[in-house]
């Protein structure tokens, strides 16, 4: 199985081809599609506006063993653009922008994100992709490469939405802290109202069970989470409740349109992938987690995509350091 699974990579590495590695939560398999056109098993990257997506389609997937997955490869990486990510100085400024427009509006919430930029000093994505598996067993960790256009890699632990059969699933993942410090109000506020949203636009359901928030850890972080499950009611509509959920507050605020104009119009950079969504697509089996803990990888530079919700009671310099921190998912992982 090693050799077959080695050949597939060695192959589309060598003939450019589009391929992407993912491992879902809590198993122990590393599966990977290479890009063939077929559309039987399909894994799909959404944006964060939804203007862009894309997809790798393989007609015959692959698995690997997590203790047999072992590879040097390199890739062909792009170069990055010539952009200035935002300092320490400039984001406090836009996060206290932020507070002033929740105080003044009927915004609760606003997710304000920035990219954290460091050189690419020759690191091997392959065995990064590695450290990062055994690191994060409870997350969603891939690897996404489309060579001449992005590569990708993420350790996400926010589940958007599964189906499987009848079964219909999602998470309220919202509310983050340090393992040494307590939960506070604003933890605890900023969980209801993801949870509340994702209640008022879970349509086409039956049997509606929820359970949480329980406290999770995902990394060095400890999250506040709440288990939503339901069952298939006959007007249930996938596409439908996957345009209600995107973006979650916690990815974008709410309300969710107004808190949406603010991030376009104010944040300075182009969110691309990241707090969108991605996922794979096969018959009754659909699967989608934000694209959460994530970095764009380049020849010269890799741009780590870091957030925070932003309240009224919000702390600039506490969301800076909070946002230095999540940084350490992928930094951590980089061999």
């Amino acid at each position: 199985m090693k050799s077959e699974f080695s050949n597939k990579l060695k192959s589309a590495v060598q003939n450019q081809i589009p391929f992407v590695l993912f491992r879902k939560p809590d198993e122990k398999k590393v599966w990977m599609y290479v890009e063939d056109a077929s559309e039987s098993h399909r894994f799909l990257m959404h944006s964060f506006d939804s203007k862009v997506e894309k997809s790798i389609s393989d007609a015959n997937p692959i698995f690997l063993d997590l203790d047999e997955f072992d590879f040097e490869d390199e890739l062909n990486l792009n170069s990055a653009p010539d952009t200035q990510p935002k300092t320490q100085s400039e984001y406090e400024t836009l996060i206290r922008e932020t507070i002033q427009e929740i105080k003044k509006s009927e915004i609760r919430k606003i997710v304000i994100s920035r990219r954290n930029e460091i050189k690419n000093t020759g690191f091997n994505l392959l065995k990064s992709y590695k450290n990062l598996l055994n690191l994060h067993p409870q997350a969603w960790v891939y690897l996404w490469h489309h060579p001449g256009q992005e590569t990708w890699m993420a350790a996400t632990p926010e589940l958007l939405l599964s189906q499987n059969g009848e079964e219909v699933k999602t998470v309220s993942l919202a509310g983050t802290r340090r393992p040494e410090v307590e939960w506070t109000e604003k933890e605890y506020d900023e969980q209801k109202i993801v949870t509340d949203f994702i209640l008022e636009n879970f349509t086409g359901i039956q049997n509606l069970e929820v359970h949480g928030p329980k406290t999770v850890q995902a990394g060095k972080f400890l999250h506040l989470k709440t288990f939503i499950a339901a069952q298939k009611a006959k007007d249930f509509d996938l596409k439908q409740v996957l345009e209600n959920l995107h973006p979650t507050p916690a990815v974008c605020g709410l309300p969710k349109m107004e808190a949406f104009e603010f991030i376009l119009n104010k944040e300075g950079y182009d969110r691309a992938f990241y707090a969108g969504y991605l996922g794979i697509e096969k018959d009754e089996q659909k699967e989608y987690f934000v694209n959460l803990r994530c970095a764009q990888i380049f020849k010269d530079k890799i741009w780590i995509y870091v957030g925070g919700g932003i309240t009224a009671d919000s702390d600039p310099e506490k969301e800076w350091l909070e946002t230095e921190l999540k940084s350490g998912t992928i930094l951590n992982g980089l061999a």
